[in-house]
């Protein structure tokens, strides 16, 4: 099945991480694959400890694709769409595509390589993303939207290591 976290609000990763370490801890075979992220965000030690593969873009700091050189979106691109081949040959049982809807949005990953994954049998499927799209509503089973009534960020506080990242 297919699970769709998407949303303005906190707690779409974090609700992808929880249902992958209930995973886990049932011996399924788990990967994440985090889209726009460097691989430097609070989950991803632990779930490596627990056995879980992490696909992520290694590059320099925190930064924004859209402020990124055209090397650097090419590099991102390419990373992108090397972690799902990647996936799509691991037996997964259960796949987090944190921050794909994102990726799709700004398109930053190749379409038929998400509809490949998507299409995985036996594997259960966590897409999470900021903007309601379309493409993942159609193919989607479970369809959680996340919005944000208050946040600290809208007063100008930065996101707080092991809280927001």
């Amino acid at each position: 099945m297919i699970h769709y976290y998407f949303g303005s609000g906190k707690g779409k990763t974090s609700a992808a991480v929880g249902a992958c370490v209930r995973a886990v801890g049932n011996g399924l075979r788990c990967a994440v694959v985090q889209f726009l992220k460097n691989g430097s965000s609070g989950e991803v030690e632990p779930l490596c400890s627990l056995g879980v593969d992490i696909f992520s873009c290694r590059f320099e700091g925190v930064r924004f694709f859209s402020r990124m050189s055209g090397d650097e979106q090419a590099d991102v691109i390419r990373t992108h769409n090397e972690n799902l081949r990647r996936v799509l040959s691991g037996g997964y049982q259960m796949l987090i595509l944190d921050e794909l809807g994102d990726a799709a949005d700004k398109q930053a990953v190749d379409p038929e390589l998400i509809q490949a994954v998507l299409s995985l049998p036996q594997t259960e499927i966590i897409v999470t993303g900021h903007k309601r799209s379309e493409q993942f509503m159609r193919c989607a089973d479970y369809i959680t939207e996340f919005c944000c009534i208050a946040h600290p960020y809208q007063n100008g506080q930065k996101a707080r290591k092991g809280f927001e990242f």
